[in-house]
C-alpha cells in the first residue's frame, strides 16, 4: 500500500509544486567525499549537502550503518518491481529492459492535495565489480527523451532526477555502510531552505523505509 504522508507531502515541495529546470547529467557523480558539508544527524542517520554548479539547490546525502550485508541491502535497493510496496509515493515501478549492468527502469509516483502524478524512466547503473569485496554501487539519471514518449493521462515528465547507492559492507557481512545520494532541480519560487528541508528530510526516510523492508516490516 502506498503511504501518503509527510514524506510524500515533502517530496511535493521538493520535486513537483513548480515546473523543474534541466541540471547536468551526472552532477553527483563527480563529488568525493570530502566535497560534502555535515548538514545535521537525524535519528542514527547523518545527513550531508553539497552544493551542484548550475543549480540553486545542493544536492543531499544520507549516510547510516544498517545492521545487514551488503548483498542483503542490495537486493532490497534494487528490486524495483516493488518499490511501491515500501518506498513511499511509489504507485508502480517497474524494469523495462536490462543489458549487462544497465537497467531501463519506469516509475510513477502519486501524491495529495491534487498535485498531478510524475512518470518517468531512469537509467540505472548497477557497479558490482567489487561484490566479493562487499562493495556495491547503484546510480541512476532521468532517461528524458524516452519519458517524453510516455502517455498516461495528466501524468507529468519532470525535467532533472539523479542519484545513486553505496554500499560498503563492514564487519564481514554483518553490517553495512549505506550512503544514498539525490539531487533534483525543482525551480519555481518555493524557498530554497523549505525544499532543502524536505529532501534532507526524505533521504532519511528512505534509509528508515529500507531497514524495515529488511526487518521484514511494511
Amino acid at each position: 500500500m502506498v503511504r501518503i504522508n509527510q514524506v510524500g507531502l515533502g517530496l511535493v515541495c521538493l520535486l513537483f509544486l513548480s515546473g523543474m529546470l534541466p541540471v547536468t547529467a551526472g552532477a553527483l557523480q563527480g563529488l568525493a567525499p570530502e566535497d560534502w558539508t555535515f548538514s545535521r544527524r537525524l535519528g542514527d542517520v547523518d545527513i550531508y549537502r553539497q552544493p551542484i554548479n548550475g543549480s540553486r539547490f545542493p544536492a543531499v546525502r544520507a549516510h547510516a550503518r544498517i545492521n545487514a550485508s551488503a548483498k542483503a541491502l542490495y537486493a532490497v535497493i534494487s528490486d524495483y518491481e516493488h518499490f511501491r510496496d515500501f518506498i513511499p509515493s511509489v504507485l508502480d515501478s517497474r524494469v523495462l529492459a536490462r543489458q549487462m549492468s544497465t537497467l531501463s527502469v519506469y516509475q510513477r509516483l502519486g501524491f495529495p492535495l491534487m498535485v498531478a502524478d510524475r512518470h518517468y524512466v531512469i537509467q540505472v547503473t548497477e557497479n558490482l565489480v567489487q561484490a566479493g569485496e562487499g562493495l556495491l554501487r547503484v546510480t541512476w539519471q532521468l532517461d528524458r527523451q524516452q519519458s517524453l514518449s510516455l502517455t498516461s493521462g495528466s501524468a507529468v515528465v519532470p525535467d532533472a532526477f539523479s542519484g545513486s547507492w553505496r554500499l560498503a559492507e563492514l564487519e564481514q557481512g554483518r553490517a553495512t555502510d549505506a550512503t544514498y545520494s539525490i539531487h533534483v532541480e525543482p525551480g519555481g519560487r518555493l524557498p530554497a531552505w523549505l525544499l532543502l528541508s524536505a529532501s534532507e528530510r526524505y533521504v532519511f526516510q528512505v534509509i528508515q523505509a529500507v531497514r524495515r523492508r529488511l526487518s521484514g516490516g511494511e
